[in-house]
């Protein structure tokens, strides 16, 4: 369980600053190539490496409150509890992301 903590926050990290590396050179001067190859990198890269981090934190921080499961896997201590934390607040944002997509989804097939 601490591995796939560790490796969920690890892949939050590396796609956060992924995004922001790809996103911040843009300017309204950058021609459309340069926007078009920024598009197909965050729709290729960044976006699976959010939802490979989505699919480890928000079943395992769960998972986590069960306090014999913290026991049996060593999931203890300051260190893995601040990581438990950060993970916990990660995976509500993304189910909040989930939730809005899914509303916007519905709205705009509604109103069609």
């Amino acid at each position: 369980m601490r591995s796939i903590q560790f490796l969920g926050l690890l892949t939050s990290i590396v796609s956060f600053l992924c995004l922001f590396g790809a996103l911040a050179p843009l300017s309204p001067d950058s021609s459309a190539s340069v926007e078009g190859a920024i598009g197909l990198f965050l729709m290729f890269f960044v976006a699976p490496l959010f939802g490979f981090s989505a699919l480890l934190l928000i079943p395992s921080s769960i998972a986590l409150f069960n306090a014999k499961l913290r026991a049996n896997t060593y999931f203890y201590g300051k260190f893995w509890y601040g990581v438990w934390g950060i993970n916990s607040l990660i995976s509500i944002g993304y189910v909040f992301v989930i939730l809005y997509i899914g509303y916007i989804y519905l709205t705009l097939k509604v109103s069609n």
